[in-house]
């Protein structure tokens, strides 16, 4: 049984979760003495005009780290399937409109692919996860169509769970998560989930609609969010709109690419910068800015702060303060 939330507007997020580590076996000896090898993973689009750049190479693209060109490991196209954790706000607010969303939620998934899988998280005051563990999605469609609305809202909690649920699956991975407006529960802060999104390098994608969007600073939340990772913030004037943005918004995921490299960069828990660019000017790509290296676990004294003692700072990116 679900319990949901009282609001005035509705947001769709999808994040996109894209950064794994590797590294060899070593003692703690040799970890002190060696570098780090570490697999970057970057979710990217390519646009031409406004019109998506599929099919590209690896070869198309360069890439430089804080300056310094590297090589390209693997560019996963098309057709590699997709991974998305579909995130439902179902809250108070919603209730009139919750007919909508949920044709909305189960158009989505049916446009998926037989590889591609969906994970449905429902959050209001609690947060309910239900993977999809085969072929048959029914059992998420299912859930999608019973689903109450009432409750508040954990959109900061869900969007960690969300995040950390998807790190290590294979896939072209992605958070879509609709909301009904700001955060009105939970533990989580919004600078949390800042510098978790950057740290997992997953593109999140906006979509609000509602009375609450005339309050700046729910837009400006959700453009946040969208920016981490170069995704979209996408608005609507009524909930009618709504499977129109769900679309719009698997085109863009059809259309995605996940480029990978190994980085040489120490475990310093440090952002550093990334630029994804195409040999064809004529081409933009749309990645995040940059990524924080791995964080050595080492124990902080007054006069040497570890570097996951920095990653708590005020601000989830040292290039881009919050607004």
């Amino acid at each position: 049984m679900l319990s949901f939330r009282r609001h005035s507007s509705a947001a769709v997020i999808i994040a996109w979760v894209v950064m794994a580590t590797f590294s060899s076996a070593q003692t703690a000896q040799d970890f002190r003495f060696s570098v780090q090898s570490q697999l970057v993973e970057v979710y990217l689009t390519v646009t031409n005009g406004k019109r998506l750049v599929p099919h590209l190479k690896a070869s198309d693209f360069k890439v430089t780290e804080d300056g310094m060109p590297v090589s390209i490991d693997r560019l996963d196209n098309q057709d590699v399937p997709l991974q998305i954790a579909l995130m439902c706000d179902l809250s108070e607010s919603i209730r009139e409109s919750l007919k909508a969303i949920q044709d909305a939620a189960a158009a989505f998934v049916e446009s998926m692919t037989p590889e591609d899988r969906v994970t449905l998280i429902l959050f209001n005051s609690e947060i309910r996860i239900f993977p999809q563990k085969t072929d048959d999605r029914r059992p998420i469609l299912n859930e999608i169509r019973s689903a109450q609305a009432g409750g508040m809202t954990k959109l900061y909690d869900s969007l960690m769970v969300g995040m950390k649920y998807l790190d290590g699956k294979s896939g072209r991975k992605a958070i879509v998560c609709f909301t009904d407006g700001q955060d009105t529960s939970g533990t989580s802060s919004r600078i949390a989930v800042l510098n978790a999104a950057a740290r997992y390098g997953y593109p999140i994608y906006t979509i609000g609609a509602g009375a609450a969007l005339e309050l700046s600073s729910l837009k400006i939340i959700l453009r946040d969010f969208a920016e981490v990772n170069s995704g979209r913030a996408l608005f609507i004037e009524n909930m009618r709109k709504l499977r129109e943005a769900f679309a719009e918004i698997r085109a863009e995921l059809r259309s995605a690419y996940v480029l990978n490299y190994y980085t040489r960069i120490p475990a310093d828990g440090r952002w550093h910068d990334l630029n994804v660019t195409t040999l064809d000017p004529a081409l933009e790509v749309h990645s995040r800015k940059g990524f924080f290296a791995r964080a050595m676990t080492t124990t902080s004294t007054p006069g040497n702060r570890s570097p996951l003692a920095a990653q708590q700072r005020n601000q989830w990116n040292p290039r881009r303060p919050l607004r």
